[in-house]
């Protein structure tokens, strides 16, 4: 007796075994594809994805149990080669506005709206938000190879450099510490990313930020065209998050209108 409950027990663990893998395995894989984004998005020092946007993704995992997202962070030259060779199957919090054609990525239902804002040193020479006005006529930094207004959506460093007194930099980081250092009147930097440094009280003694957008868009999952999730069923996965609380959290986090300093 003692030996058939032994081989019951032993039964019953292998089928509840098997039935958790089978549950496991029965998830759709889905590659998040993205490069690093400031604070947002970047690995740690186990070189695990961190940041706000992952954390959004491991939610994205919490809320269902049909797909399983699986963060990839890329350099970003290679980010557009990924979606191309079928590699990857999700841009997150991004707009078809940023990406080229032949990724063949279609966006999904709205998760927010945000955009680039211009920022200054509060003590600059002009006196105050002075410094936004006219902003042709001041030196501006930028990222290198982003679509601006304020430069006509031209992306040409030689059009750029021709028609205005501009430093480009390979991040966003890079334009914020050039206008710390007082090496240039303006940056122009998405608000996502200044929302985090304005987090700081420091940060927030030193910076001043413009009332108005260069230009704003609407973020959302990008999926590309024939891959294992479809619009459909990523818009059901946020519809999850916005029920959830989630987005909403998001959104306080990563805009700067709570953070905004006082205009002087």
């Amino acid at each position: 007796m003692s030996h058939f409950r032994t081989l019951l027990t032993s039964s019953l663990l292998v089928l509840c075994m098997a039935f958790c893998t089978a549950s496991a395995q029965a998830r759709i894989k889905v590659v998040v594809a993205t490069d690093s984004w400031a604070q947002l998005m970047y690995l740690d020092s186990r070189n695990v994805p961190a940041g706000d946007l992952a954390d959004f993704i491991k939610r994205m995992n919490e809320v269902q149990d049909t797909f399983q997202f699986d963060l990839v962070i890329y350099p970003r030259l290679r980010v557009d080669r990924v979606f191309i060779d079928k590699q990857a199957d999700v841009y997150p919090l991004r707009t078809t506005l940023w990406t080229r054609p032949e990724l063949n990525l279609l966006p999904t239902k709205t998760i927010f709206t945000s955009g680039d804002i211009y920022f200054a040193r509060r003590a600059n020479r002009f006196g105050g938000h002075k410094v936004f006005d006219d902003l042709a006529t001041k030196t501006v930094a930028g990222v290198r190879g982003y679509h601006y207004q304020l430069f006509n959506n031209n992306t040409d460093e030689s059009y750029i450099w021709k028609h205005f007194n501009a430093y480009l930099f390979s991040s966003n980081e890079g334009v914020i510490r050039f206008v710390q250092a007082g090496r240039a009147d303006v940056g122009i930097v998405p608000e996502v990313i200044m929302a985090k440094y304005m987090n700081d009280p420091g940060v927030r003694q030193q910076l001043i930020v413009a009332e108005r957008y260069d230009s704003q868009v609407a973020l959302s999952n990008l999926v590309r065209k024939d891959g294992p999730i479809s619009v459909e069923q990523m818009n059901a996965i946020v519809d999850l998050l916005i029920k959830s609380g989630d987005v909403q959290k998001l959104k306080a986090r990563l805009s700067i209108q709570a953070v905004r300093p006082s205009k002087k």
